[in-house]
């Protein structure tokens, strides 16, 4: 288990909960943003510790065990794959280049007429 630093990513979640309470206890009153505090944090309490916590928790570590790494087979294909890509950017580039110049020289030729 690696060691936790900083805040964490829950701090978002707990500081927007934090401001719907506040901002419910100033509409509806103490009275009642109260009770509504407590029933929602025992909820959020009681669906953590179940299997949707458990599947958060391992989400969080970093455990992901339906994804495996990647074949031999599938890494050659990546690698094949990048090498057309960089010789058709090397096309593109050529092509510009081409296009370029032949229409400096057209510039030229029509400027000088």
């Amino acid at each position: 288990m690696r060691p936790r630093r900083g805040w964490g990513p829950m701090t978002p979640i707990i500081l927007a909960g934090l401001a719907m309470f506040a901002f419910l206890s100033r509409s509806l009153g103490e009275g009642f943003a109260i009770p509504v505090g407590i029933i929602t944090a025992i909820s959020v309490a009681v669906i953590l510790r179940g299997p949707v916590g458990k599947a958060l928790a391992r989400r969080l570590e970093g455990d992901q065990p339906g994804i495996a790494a990647p074949s031999e087979e599938v890494l050659v294909e990546l690698d094949d794959l990048r090498s057309r890509v960089l010789e058709l950017e090397e096309r593109v580039d050529f092509s510009e280049r081409l296009l370029a110049s032949h229409r400096d020289r057209s510039r030229e030729a029509g400027g000088s007429a």
